[in-house]
Parts: C-alpha cells; structure tokens; sequence
C-alpha cells in the first residue's frame, strides 16, 4: 500500500492537500487492467502514449495518475505531473522495496523464466504468503509494476527479470534489492542486441552481482556457462540439472495418460515424483530450479513438493492439447529462440502418435546478423518431420536448411515482419493451410516468436480438428 503522498514525493513534487489520506493498493502502466484504488502510470510507447488514456484510467476507477501531461478533463489534484514519469516509478519502487521486510528472489535466464517463476511461487506459497510478477512483465515498467503490489503479508516476492541489453538487470537491481538469484539458462535469445553468448552472460551475471553478501544463488548445472556465472557469486551455490552432479536432480517423462509430464526431483537420499498436467519440454527443470531456490530459503522439502502440485504452467509455453484422434497439439507460441526450439522439436520428434508430426514454425526475432544462420540449423533439426511449413521472413531459412537435410514436405508463406498486417496475412494463411493438411491423429507443433501471432494459429488447429 503506498499514498498519493509516496508518488508526489517520488516525483519530486509537493503532495498536494489530502494526499495522504488517498491510499492504493498497486499501480499498472496499461489503463485497461486499472481497476479502484490503483495508480496508472502513464507512459510513452512505441505506438501509443500513456498520456492519451489518462480518462480512461480515471473512468476504470484509478485513484490517482502518474503523468508528463495533464488531462484537464479529469481531477487534477489527483495527478501527479513529471517530466520523467518512469523515474519517479522506479523510485516509488524502490521506496516500497525499502519499506518491504519480504525476502525477494530474482529469476533471470535466457529461457525458462516465467515457468519458473511460476513454479517458484508456487513451492513458497505451501508456507508463506507470497508475490509474484504478473505473467512476464520483467523489463522496465513491469518490474515496478511488481513491488508496487508489495503488501505487509508477503514474506516473499518473486521477480522475473528481463533484459536485452547489458546494464538493464543491475539498473532493476539497484531498486529492487533482490535477495536471492536464480538464473535458469544461458542462450541465444536477443542475441541480435548483445552480440554475442559472452555478453548475454555478463548481462545475467548482474542479478548475482547485486545480491548481498550471503545471498543464495540457484544455477544451472547442465549449462555450460555455469563455472563463469558462479565466480560472481558471494553465497552458497545450489545447482539443478538433469545430470548426477547437479545438487537437484531432475528427470521429466512424457506421458499421455494423463496427458503432461512427470517429474521425478531427487537430492541427496530425497526422492518424489511430481505430475505436472498438460506441459512438456524443460518443464522438470523449471521445477528444479523451483525446488532448489525454495530449499536455500529455508523451505522444507515436503512443503516445497506440497507447492509444486499446485503449480500451472503459463499459457502458451510448451501447452499440450489431446486433439481427435489420439493427437497432440503443442502449443509454444509465446517466444522462441533457437535453443527453445530445438527443446519443442525434441518433444514433438517423442510424441506418441499414429499420426504425422507436422511442425508450424515462424520467423525467430531479436538474432541480429545470427539470424539467418540460426534459422537454417532450426531447419535442419526439424528435418525429421512429415509436413513442415514455415512462416515469416527469415523463415524461409528454416525450410532450406530442411531441405538440405532431405525433407521434401516443406511450404513457406513469407511476411514482411515489420508490417503487422503482412503478419497478420500470413498467418490467414497459415491457418488455411492447416485447415486443409492437419487430420485426426497428427501431431502438431506450433512454435515462433511472439510477436508472430502464432497464439491464433494454435487456437485455429484446435478449433478445426474439435469441429
């Protein structure tokens, strides 16, 4: 909870008469989640300005309004106006951090965030009340977003922190003041923007770089860049893998009655399996990392399991579908890269169906000059498939490096990726196609980055086969 008074201040402005007495509960940067007693802070974007729906928020029941411009329509006693609205949020952050007697966590990687991120609150809420950042807003307004949501109950905070530049995670650090760290991969994703794996990991290795001098700290131990990564660590190290040396070790089994995966999560003479329903891939290591970090804190092993049986995995990350027929639909549209693809091939390549396995894949972002390579060793790796069809602009590096390796069932459908109606056309065309190739019994991968809006190809295969 925190006052008008708390944002005047942190704007660096006077609060204004009685703005003490008004109280909220959270703030958002989006006025269509605004709801009473919250701040809307209004931010500039890449295609709409915040300041644009000052009304809006007022008319969804905003308390008050971080702002550069004043709307003259609305209470202006209740808006507090500053050249650098996301400043005065960070700061309004920081102070609530400060206030905070909650041991945060940050979880940052190259995959796997937001699972684990889930799972992890998920283990901490069987013992404690507990916070965690709404679905992946990690980055620059949503981390904020997140501690204005700290209350006096929760005895943990999970943040899942993002970054596409180097500097990023420590500037979150600076105000967020993690406690712990984990960081669950490290690979290509934004490899366009860092340049290179080596500063994608200088970039993740921040979050331990920040933590105080005990700090615990959860790695990777199948991850090849763990040894640097754990050098910038102060405090005890727990690792979690699926290879013996790691001090969590997982092993996950698809199964399709029921339809998801099992995780066996075992450490020292400790040893329990845990059914996650309708997901497949990385997800044991997701519960691994879950199960370690909430050890290190403390946490039981049987609390920490009784947690984990209550975890859901996100929308859209490695989703399983029973589809007629026996058939599967996986359903991973909400990024990729070429490390999360090769992990939803591998799935799709296990799948136990009478059918084919077809594969939808669309154009990866954010790879810079490694785009083109990356996408044509996509290709080869889904080489294995009966029917592949490609969809964007580097895309069809996919199809020629699965035709390199033999496949002959390819088709691509090309896009301009920064025209959102080329997008929005290709993937109408998409569907058409998987209208008129996908039968009962196949199994389907549909997989590209999210801003590929493949979440309505997936949702148009399942419709088509359940008619």
């Amino acid at each position: 909870m925190f006052t008008l008074a708390d944002v005047a201040t942190a704007a660096g402005r006077s609060p204004p008469p009685g703005a003490q007495s008004v109280a909220m509960r959270a703030a958002h940067f989006d006025s269509r989640r605004i709801e009473p007693d919250m701040l809307f802070v209004a931010l500039p974007g890449a295609r709409v300005n915040g300041n644009d729906f000052i009304g809006q928020a007022f008319g969804n029941g905003a308390a008050a309004v971080l702002c550069s411009r004043a709307n003259y329509n609305q209470p202006l006693a209740r808006q507090i106006v500053t050249d650098n609205p996301q400043l005065a949020f960070e700061r309004l952050a920081g102070k609530l951090r400060a206030r905070s007697t909650a041991t945060v966590i940050g979880i940052t990687g190259s995959n796997g965030k937001t699972t684990t991120k889930e799972a992890l609150a998920a283990a901490l809420s069987a013992t404690s009340a507990t916070l965690s950042t709404d679905r992946s807003e990690n980055a620059s307004v949503g981390v904020p977003t997140t501690l204005s949501r700290l209350e006096p109950c929760h005895r943990y905070a999970v943040m899942e922190i993002g970054a596409q530049v180097t500097g990023e995670i420590s500037c979150y650090c600076a105000y967020a003041k993690p406690d712990a760290g984990v960081i669950t991969s490290i690979a290509g994703a934004h490899l366009g923007l860092f340049g290179s794996i080596e500063a994608i990991v200088k970039a993740k290795a921040e979050l331990l770089q920040a933590l105080p001098q005990n700090g615990p700290v959860i790695l990777n131990a199948d991850d090849p860049w763990t040894k640097t990564l754990g050098r910038h660590a102060s405090g005890p190290v727990t690792t979690f893998g699926r290879s013996e040396e790691a001090d969590i070790r997982v092993f996950g089994t698809l199964r399709t009655e029921p339809l998801g995966t099992q995780v066996q999560i075992a450490t020292g003479d400790f040893s329990e399996v845990i059914d996650v329903p309708s997901t497949a891939g990385a997800i044991d290591l997701a519960l691994g990392a879950a199960f370690g970090a909430a050890l290190s804190l403390d946490v039981g092993h049987e609390d920490a399991l009784r947690g984990l049986a209550s975890f859901e995995a996100p929308p859209h990350r490695m989703r399983l579908e029973t589809l007629p027929g026996s058939g599967l639909l996986i359903d991973d549209t909400y990024n990729a890269n070429t490390s999360s693809m090769s992990v939803a091939l591998n799935v799709l390549r296990e799948a136990p169906v009478r059918g084919r396995q077809i594969a939808l894949l669309g154009d990866m972002f954010e790879l810079g000059r490694h785009g083109p390579s990356e996408h044509v060793a996509v290709g080869r790796e889904s080489a294995f498939v009966d029917q592949l069809l490609c969809v964007g602009e580097l895309a069809a590096g996919i199809a020629s490096g699965a035709r390199a390796a033999g496949l002959e069932a390819v088709e691509v459908i090309s896009a301009d990726v920064e025209d959102g109606d080329s997008i929005s056309q290709a993937v109408d065309d998409a569907i058409s196609w998987a209208k008129n190739e996908i039968v009962a019994g196949d199994a389907v991968l549909v997989k590209a980055s999210n801003g590929m809006g493949f979440a309505r190809l997936a949702q148009a295969v399942r419709e088509e086969l359940a008619d």
